[in-house]
């Protein structure tokens, strides 16, 4: 089953109800104690409080909110998912995620962005966003015409976010009779009023390191498909002024083949999003958690026998030997094969599992198994057990 995680982004406000979910996950709960050892803010009372005024706040509860949904998914669902898209802010944490920054690096970076963001706000009067009612296609080519007016968020066919000063977006939709309802934010967020805080959020994330080896694939909000690696810190900073190409992002997951989307949003609000699209399942309580295992009991009954040990045996067997050492396919090939299989139904260690993805890596290569594909056998059996 190819799956594709959903991640939201600033203004989700997580529910009592989701947060107790989270608490009764000793792993869940860590990350939100981690949070407020490393940055020394009130994490947990930012989660379920009103945070619409303050984006600094807001982005870092979200990003937070939104790690221990993902935890959630991994102990009720632990299906693999081939892509992680993240709306907005939630992009960060599909970057986490998928292992390009550690959670605690995502905390930093979060922590710079939502600074900056704030502080942008603070030096501009009367900006804000609007949600209109219309498709992406249109509201662009009527924007595309308008001063101080934008497209920020291409969400789905009838609903566009424009972003811009609060008068000139009143005037827009007036002219162009478009229905709308303004949102509970005080900045215009994915349009060039964010290039300062941009500029300093690139500056300030020099000192961080990113990971191009990758456990899942990333979808750009920016480009609509696979992140450009490259240079991680000019496309963070870059998606902060550009807008966010959610619909364009979801069908390029169509057309890789992604058969079911999970929406980890506590309130569902991309099963609204994307209510003529078939395959998306909520995932923000009992009930529709439930709701998903039931659609993927099989996948999750055949997931639940395998164990790391097991996974990188059948890897192994499934792999075609490309080389032509006869001695070294004997002592690397054949002799790792022996040692992971005598592991099997032991408990894996942190050690263990290290050792056991060094030599499935190894044996892969002396196979002469295609970098790609060795890369993508070890990031996905990493995911399994990270």
């Amino acid at each position: 089953m190819n799956i594709a995680l959903l991640l939201p982004g600033q203004g989700t406000r997580f529910t009592e109800q989701v947060k107790e979910l989270w608490l009764e996950s000793p792993e869940a709960r860590g990350l939100i104690e981690t949070a407020e050892r490393q940055l020394g803010y009130p994490v947990s009372e930012w989660l379920t409080s009103d945070l619409s005024k303050d984006t600094h706040k807001a982005q870092l509860a979200t990003y937070v909110g939104s790690m221990c949904m993902y935890q959630l998914y991994k102990q009720q669902i632990g299906l693999y998912p081939s892509y992680v898209l993240g709306h907005s802010l939630g992009e960060l944490t599909a970057l986490t995620i998928a292992g390009a920054v550690s959670y605690e690096e995502g905390l930093q970076l979060v922590d710079i962005r939502g600074k900056a963001m704030k502080a942008a706000i603070e030096q501009q009067e009367s900006l804000g966003m609007m949600a209109v009612f219309a498709a992406p296609e249109q509201v662009e080519a009527l924007a595309a015409g308008w001063d101080e007016v934008y497209a920020a968020n291409l969400n789905s066919e009838q609903q566009t976010v424009i972003s811009g000063t609060r008068q000139a977006i009143q005037e827009f939709v007036k002219h162009h009779q478009l229905e709308g309802v303004m949102l509970g934010v005080n900045g215009a967020f994915h349009t060039p009023y964010m290039k300062e805080a941009a500029e300093q959020v690139y500056e300030q994330l020099g000192g961080l390191s990113f990971s191009t080896r990758l456990q899942t694939q990333v979808i750009s909000n920016k480009s609509a498909e696979l992140y450009d690696f490259t240079n991680i810190r000019e496309e963070i900073a870059a998606q902060m002024v550009s807008p966010v190409r959610w619909k364009p992002s979801v069908d390029y997951a169509l057309s890789q083949g992604v058969q079911l989307f999970v929406d980890l949003s506590p309130n569902g609000m991309f099963v609204k999003m994307f209510k003529s699209l078939d395959g998306v399942f909520a995932f923000h309580s009992e009930e529709t958690i439930g709701l998903l295992r039931t659609e993927l009991k099989d996948d999750i009954e055949v997931n639940r026998h395998y164990d790391v040990f097991s996974r990188a045996l059948g890897i192994i067997v499934s792999t075609k030997n490309n080389g032509t050492d006869a001695e070294a396919y004997d002592n690397i090939v054949m002799s790792g094969y022996n040692r992971i299989k005598s592991q099997i139904g032991k408990e894996a260690s942190p050690e263990d599992i290290k050792q056991t993805l060094s030599l499935l890596e190894l044996i892969l290569s002396t196979k002469e198994v295609p970098a790609d594909e060795i890369a993508e056998y070890c990031n996905r059996l990493a995911w399994k057990i990270g």
